[in-house]
């Protein structure tokens, strides 16, 4: 019977009595890789995480501020408006609006829902017109199925304290 290398008790394995003992014996040898600072291929600015570019010069990074609603759509036939919803749940999250239904305060979950629907919209008007501030409210999803339904109005008292 041997000895654990690590915390010196007897063990029927030659050199570790567990994987625990095993991972701290052997990380003492092996520095922790540190994350190395990645800068652009083209210009040489800094970028996050695995980017190789900055976003001026990536191919694929899209302004959205610059994109109308017939090119956000494209020739898609199904869940059209999708990338504009999701656009706008990020953009009502970034904001300093409140997290909770307008109707009835309700916090633990929330729909990020556009006043004048998407739809609504001409084709050459901008996402970042679609998805502005004043047109987007949080509401729980019963009143969201309330204001689809047109069982709710946007002239509700609620929904004038979020953008004054």
């Amino acid at each position: 019977m041997s000895t654990c290398l690590a915390c010196g008790k007897p063990t029927i394995n030659p050199k570790f009595c567990c994987r625990s003992c095993a991972t701290s014996y052997n990380n003492k040898f092996y520095k922790k890789r540190k994350k190395k600072q990645r800068y652009c291929l083209v210009c040489g600015e800094k970028v996050t995480n695995r980017k190789r570019y900055c976003d001026e010069h990536n191919k694929q990074f899209v302004d959205w501020s610059k994109i109308t609603y017939s090119e956000a759509i494209g020739k898609r036939n199904y869940q059209r408006n999708s990338r504009i919803r999701t656009l706008a749940r990020k953009d009502y999250l970034k904001s300093n609006l409140p997290k909770k239904c307008a109707i009835c305060g309700y916090d633990k979950y929330f729909h990020v829902c556009h006043k004048k629907p998407i739809s609504d919209h001409k084709e050459g008007t901008f996402v970042s017109e679609i998805n502005r501030l004043d047109n987007l409210v949080a509401l729980c999803p019963n009143h969201h199925w309330e204001f689809d339904n047109k069982l709710l109005s946007v002239d509700f008292p609620e929904f004038d304290y979020l953008h004054s």
